[in-house]
């Protein structure tokens, strides 16, 4: 699939066509320390693995009028697409949710209180992630699969006296990935900078740095008011990163060596 430079500023509310081309900012190649300081400052890569989805991924927003909402699903299929990344077929079951609110964070509580399901078997972290106030929630369930395909996550159901017996090595996977986001952080924001700040934050797991601005450009600046005018979509800095982590040939490494061969394959086009 082709790449092109961005020449049109973001559009406020209307949908862009899907020309079916992904359309990305910056320069076409970045020096390795740039990329590698790029993905540690995104992701957490000391901490175990890099996780990703192995099944198909089956996106669903809810919350916004149709003639949005299909169109930011499209654009997460469309640059998932590019970067390799497997996708369920129509009237899939969603394990990727998108949802627009009001208020995030009411809604957040109002989840808590009925216990969702949203929650279960997370992890520390995520629900960390999850119940942080702000407009903007984002969190994945991860959970670790062996050679053999037996999973378990953070808070899965086991015997401590009669423990699996794991089956050589393992890889972490996502499971399913939601973001909870207020409706008026999305005001001013096109349909394709929400779908690929969206996919940025699901398929790769990736945050903006809690200390401000990131090495590069990036569309994970979207809501960064210190970023004016904010990338109208996928920076090739993202992209590489995405299609970096879905094309990685070895899953069960560790989290430091994954964003090795990453930044390498970002900057050569090459993976070892």
């Amino acid at each position: 699939m082709p790449i092109a430079h961005a020449q049109d500023a973001a559009k406020p509310a209307a949908p862009p066509a899907q020309e079916g081309a992904i359309v990305v900012t910056g320069q076409a190649q970045k020096p390795i320390k740039k990329a590698q300081r790029y993905i540690h400052q995104v992701l957490d890569v000391a901490d175990g693995q890099l996780a990703r989805f192995i099944d198909p991924v089956c996106p669903l927003v809810v919350g916004m009028p149709e003639r949005f909402k299909t169109p930011i699903e499209d654009r997460i299929r469309l640059v998932a697409s590019a970067a390799s990344v497997r996708l369920a077929k129509d009237k899939c079951e969603p394990n990727l949710m998108i949802v627009f609110a009001d208020n995030a964070d009411s809604l957040i509580e109002m989840m808590r209180k009925r216990r969702n399901p949203a929650f279960a078997n997370l992890d520390d972290g995520a629900l960390r992630d999850a119940y942080q106030s702000g407009p903007i929630h984002a969190w994945r369930l991860v959970a670790i699969r062996d050679e053999v395909g037996n999973m378990t996550t953070a808070n899965s159901d086991q015997d401590p006296d009669n423990p699996s017996v794991a089956e050589g090595d393992t890889q972490a996977i996502t499971v399913n990935a939601v973001v909870v986001m207020d409706r008026k952080v999305t005001l001013g924001k096109s349909v394709r900078q929400l779908g690929d700040y969206v996919v940025m934050r699901t398929l790769v797991g990736a945050r903006p740095p809690a200390k401000g601005s990131i090495a590069s450009a990036s569309i994970l600046s979207l809501f960064d008011p210190n970023v004016a005018p904010p990338p109208a979509e996928i920076t090739d800095m993202d992209l590489g990163l995405l299609a970096g982590l879905y094309k990685m040939r070895n899953p069960y490494e560790q989290g430091q060596d994954q964003a090795w061969r990453i930044s390498h394959a970002m900057v050569t086009g090459k993976q070892r």
